[in-house]
């Protein structure tokens, strides 16, 4: 009998705490939408703690920043006013500085602020933006700009389309996906895929601790590293291309004309290659090396396990 009123009593107070707890982190929102002016063409500079970041190409000479507001009550000890009270603040002065050359969004000087106001951002700019932004957390979508683009944010996806320029995308966790890339390429994530489509001619570096690579169209330099995964690739050596993984197949589709040099080990899996080899050294299944049709660039591919094929 002790142990169930005990036991209900416990129950009780959860559930207590659980509604006390409700009410106080109910959220105050509000936005805003603003068009700016501006010369062209500018860095476009975004920051925002947690909170996703959309922005693509618009209409020249001008920029149009819409932000939606978070901000949870109880957090700053005076209760629900407080928070009401500053996405009023954001609304009437959203943190948007332009001066020559940049356009700053979303860079809260107060630490505090910058802790528990949550701002989501989508932003209309003219095609010929150069973009540097981070989140803390949240997905990033950029689409249309001419570049260059440098997007981070310590969790969540990326997705990058019709880029005009070099592109540098980093992500604590979650998947990056570039369609269009016009130059080089640079990615890298500690867990989840990466997927490129590049449509113009520059270098490729890409690292995921997991997850697999899957990219098209490459013309340049190469280099690419997994923890485990699967890697597929693509396109034209003009420069060594360097490939490995820690388990996962790697196959890789190139001209039927290409000339190359291979240096490629499985430790299991074996090696199939669809090209004329002029075999360098011994003949084994774990580890190949020779010519194409009387060489060239490096062509090096390793994977602890899994199978490598060249098309």
């Amino acid at each position: 009998m002790k142990a169930t009123w005990i036991f209900r009593t416990a129950v009780l107070i959860t559930a207590l705490l659980i509604g006390f707890w409700s009410a106080d982190v109910q959220a105050a929102k509000g936005s805003f939408d603003q068009t700016y002016s501006v010369d062209e063409p500018f860095l476009l500079d975004v920051s925002t703690g947690s909170g996703s970041v959309d922005i693509r190409a618009g209409d020249s000479g001008e920029v149009t920043v819409t932000g939606h507001i978070t901000v949870r009550k109880g957090w700053f000890g005076g209760g629900s006013e407080n928070a009401e009270e500053l996405v009023e603040k954001f609304e009437a002065s959203p943190p948007v500085e332009i001066s020559d050359g940049l356009v700053r969004v979303g860079h809260i000087k107060d630490r505090a602020f910058r802790r528990n106001v949550t701002i989501s951002y989508e932003i209309v700019v003219p095609a010929d933006t150069r973009v540097k932004s981070h989140t803390g957390s949240g997905s990033q979508d950029v689409s249309g700009v001419a570049g260059p683009v440098e997007v981070d944010t310590g969790s969540g996806r990326l997705n990058l389309t019709d880029i005009g320029g070099p592109v540098e995308a980093r992500t604590g966790s979650g998947s990056i996906r570039a369609d269009g890339i016009a130059g080089a390429f640079e990615a890298h994530t500690g867990s989840g895929s990466i997927r490129l489509t590049q449509v113009a001619p520059g270098d490729v570096k890409v690292t995921s601790g997991s997850g697999s690579s899957e990219l098209h169209g490459v013309v340049g330099a190469l280099r690419v590293r997994s923890g485990s995964g699967r890697i597929e690739v693509d396109g034209e050596q003009t420069g060594p291309w360097n490939l490995g993984t820690g388990s996962g197949s790697v196959h890789i589709d190139l001209p039927e004309d290409a000339a190359f040099t291979l240096d490629a080990e499985s430790n299991s899996g074996g090696i199939v290659v669809d090209h004329p080899v002029t075999v360098q050294g011994k003949i084994s299944k774990r580890h190949l090396r020779g010519e194409v049709r009387g060489g060239g660039e490096l062509l090096k591919i390793d994977t602890g396990s899994g199978r490598i094929r060249i098309e």
